[in-house]
């Protein structure tokens, strides 16, 4: 039986003429892949590059609710009081949905135009659970009047430690990729893969996702697919191989 393959990237510390590579591309018996790497003495290292990819989605695990109280009145007192009734159903609301105080921020801003005082508070939350976040939001646009009360768009992220982490899978996977590789091509010449002699990243990617312009207002999971990111890791990688036991025999008895 023949067959075709690319041989191309197995390499060996000895002289390419000594090893009698089968040039790329080119129709080979088995017999003729099996002396492309197997040598005489067993000093000899033999190894193989290969190219193995990882890849891995990661949707945002973090929600960020913004929400902003205005009151515009012709005394700055009055107008502060009316902001602050609202903000404290605001700030009870988010305690109810788990938020801690480490979790949010408040600014306050007093502005006047002409003989008129505008007072506006901002609050922002963050969620790490993303379904309370929908729960809270629709209380507080629910309960609270509109326009003196505006609940903006969530804004979605991603911890550093979650990111940090689906780069270590997305390498993994690169790495196990790149090993079935060379353990397919080192059993057609009757080799099997050792260790591992050097790693080098090719390629990183991190990608997210874009909205859709639809004319429509933005759905829920569309902020969501918008803000996933997808890694993709291609790495290169030197294995050592090794004849199996039975050929090692057969090589030392010769």
């Amino acid at each position: 039986m023949r067959r075709e393959e690319n041989l191309a990237f197995i390499t060996s510390k000895r002289p390419a003429t000594t090893l009698g590579l089968i040039p790329k591309n080119r129709i080979y018996s088995e017999e003729q892949m099996r002396s492309a790497l197997i040598f005489s003495d067993t000093d000899s290292r033999r190894q193989i590059t290969v190219s193995g990819m990882g890849e891995f989605s990661l949707p945002p695990d973090r929600v960020k609710l913004i929400v902003i109280i205005t009151s515009t009145k012709s005394n700055a007192n009055e107008a502060k009081t009316s902001v602050e009734r609202r903000l404290k159903y605001v700030e009870q609301t988010l305690r109810n949905y788990g938020v801690k105080d480490a979790d949010k921020s408040i600014a306050r801003s007093v502005t006047r135009r002409d003989t008129m005082f505008e007072a506006m508070t901002e609050i922002t939350a963050i969620f790490v659970d993303i379904q309370r976040y929908q729960n809270c939001h629709n209380i507080l646009v629910e309960k609270l009047d509109a326009p003196v009360v505006r609940v903006l768009d969530p804004v979605f992220s991603h911890s550093t430690l979650r990111l940090e982490n689906i780069k270590r899978q997305a390498s993994v996977q690169a790495v196990r990729n790149a090993k079935h590789t060379a353990e397919d091509i080192a059993r057609t010449v009757g080799l099997h893969v050792a260790k591992a002699v050097q790693i080098t990243e090719e390629n990183y990617q991190e990608k997210e996702g874009a909205l859709a312009v639809s004319g429509q207002p933005t759905s829920f999971q569309n902020l969501i697919d918008a803000k996933t990111i997808v890694v993709n890791v291609t790495l290169n990688i030197t294995f050592e191989l090794k004849a199996k036991e039975r050929q090692r025999k057969k090589d030392n008895a010769q």
